[in-house]
């Protein structure tokens, strides 16, 4: 933003010398006394457009985004053509959530400034989260087209084609991101993510590996005195396999500690407390630590999910031995999970957990599987928790879905429930990794744009033989998928129950 705010009017020497000593600190960095400065000029001529804009440029850098709304608004009401305001209001609106607003700042900015290459790509930023996945696209060509080399433009992108389907285009994108900044770590992100879904799983486990040089990574690193392991023989060594993500990616990649076991290694998971009664039944697990700062003693770690890297994995070569962990015994006196009546017995999980990444992408209303509650010879069981949970309260659903959620203290309990089912029906949550590990017939309701594990334009899935997928057509076609799933129940009458699973799952998932 230096030099690109129109100054403030002439005035008295003192106010001239605050405004020259403001902008003397913006350009040495000096942003702290930059920003003192241009409080004091504001102080003596609060319609000063060009010490509203940096005061609020400088706030903005400080993460401080409601004073900086507050400066900028002021600022644009008194210069509304001013190039770049309404670009940086654009962004700070975008921070605070304010996805519409931040659309049409960017969009007048654009009106404004057309050339802007700045301004098209901060468009489709917004656009982005607000709109569907065309809007953006034409964002983000618009802006890569005014400047060829525009490395953001050119990973949102890669973005946005992968989210309207078109994935060899997006591929196209991502490379020349990489190719013109070899260290972005955003590009090789992307780029890893649509391999994966590509299945080009050599190159694209390499890619993944970017992640840890993210600046906006939920959970950082977690930093070991220990060596990273690289996939040599253990001779005995004890190794951490530490978990970074989340209850879903722990599940899908524990998989790996059985082929970490045959290297010869004496295998500690770490994992979150609730995960802990099915982790200490994963194979290859010697003992599961639940505590980053008590862990017990190991000579060399490893991230869970660097594993398929070191192991190689291609498509063909997916670690596929289920299950490769089991529902914890029975408690003490506990009560069945389902009741022993003739029917298919169903879970059901239509919602991902609201403070996950893209849960609202991932989840769908209760009353959309009204079409499958009204099938007869079904019993339903719901397997949701959180606030979703919340629709089974309501006269519609009274008494067509018994409430198991309300009793899964942790995935123990889940896995428990699980196992007395016929079959699972989930949105892509860490249920559907559950049942998955377990065996059990599980149905996976996808979106359009579905999370690079799932791959595209499969109706299985080769980390799990027992999972189905049901893919939404187009985008927010949730009715699309579940009358997928009516039909498919509909050709089930012949479907073996809980007790018969374990000898045919596979005939299930593949027959339906």
């Amino acid at each position: 933003m230096h030099n690109l705010i129109s100054p403030c009017r002439p005035e008295v020497e003192p106010r001239r010398r605050l405004l020259e000593s403001a902008r003397q600190h913006l350009g040495q960095r000096r942003l702290p006394a930059a920003a003192k400065a241009y409080a004091a000029v504001l102080d003596q001529e609060p319609d000063c457009v060009e010490a509203l804009g940096q005061l609020g440029f400088l706030w903005f850098q400080f993460g401080c985004y409601a004073e900086s709304l507050a400066c900028l608004q002021k600022a644009v009401q008194f210069a509304p053509t001013q190039p770049k305001l309404h670009l940086l209001l654009g962004a700070v609106l975008r921070k605070l959530g304010r996805w519409e607003e931040s659309a049409d700042c960017c969009l007048r900015e654009t009106e404004i400034s057309p050339a802007d290459a700045d301004a098209h790509y901060n468009l489709g930023l917004a656009r982005q989260s607000l709109k569907p996945p065309g809007e953006a696209l034409a964002a983000f060509q618009q802006a890569v087209s005014l400047r060829p080399d525009y490395v953001d433009a050119l990973v949102g992108l890669g973005q946005a084609l992968r989210q309207t389907g078109d994935h060899l285009a997006a591929l196209e994108s991502l490379e020349r991101a990489v190719v013109l900044e070899p260290a972005r770590a955003e590009a090789h992100c992307e780029l890893a993510t649509l391999l994966l879904s590509l299945g080009r799983f050599e190159r694209g486990w390499s890619e993944y590996e970017w992640r840890w040089q993210l600046n906006d990574r939920t959970l950082p690193p977690t930093r070991f005195a220990q060596p990273l392991w690289d996939g040599q023989d253990l001779g005995g060594r004890r190794i951490l396999l530490h978990c970074e993500q989340g209850f879903g990616d722990v599940i899908h990649f524990s998989r790996y500690a059985a082929l970490v076991a045959e290297r010869h290694g004496t295998v500690i998971l770490g994992c979150p407390e609730s995960l802990r009664p099915i982790m200490e039944t994963v194979r290859g697990v010697t003992e599961v630590a639940v505590s980053r700062r008590g862990h017990p003693s190991f000579e060399v770690q490893v991230p869970l999910m660097s594993l398929p890297a070191i192991f190689g994995t291609t498509v063909e070569t997916v670690p596929r031995q289920i299950p490769y962990l089991r529902a914890p015994a029975a408690k003490p006196a506990s009560p069945p999970w389902v009741k022993d009546a003739p029917g298919l017995k169903v879970g059901l999980v239509w919602a991902a957990d609201s403070a996950s990444p893209n849960a609202w992408l991932r989840s769908l209303p209760l009353d959309c599987c009204e079409p499958l509650l009204a099938l007869p010879g079904i019993h339903w069981y719901s397997l949701q928790v959180g606030l979703a949970a919340d629709a089974l309260a309501e006269p519609a659903f009274a008494g067509r879905l018994a409430d198991l959620g309300r009793r899964l203290a942790d995935f123990g309990d889940t896995a428990r429930a699980i196992a007395a089912l016929d079959l699972v029906i989930s949105v892509d949550t860490c249920v559907a990794h559950l049942a998955g590990a377990l065996g059990k017939p599980v149905w996976t309701l996808l979106p359009f744009d579905a999370d690079w594990r799932w791959m595209i334009g499969r109706a299985d899935s080769p980390w799990y033989p027992t999972m189905r997928l049901l893919r939404q057509s187009q985008r927010g076609d949730w009715p699309g998928v579940i009358s997928q799933v009516a039909i498919a129940l509909r050709d089930l009458s012949s479907l073996p129950r809980h007790s018969d699973v374990e000898a045919g799952p596979w005939s299930v998932a593949r027959g339906s």
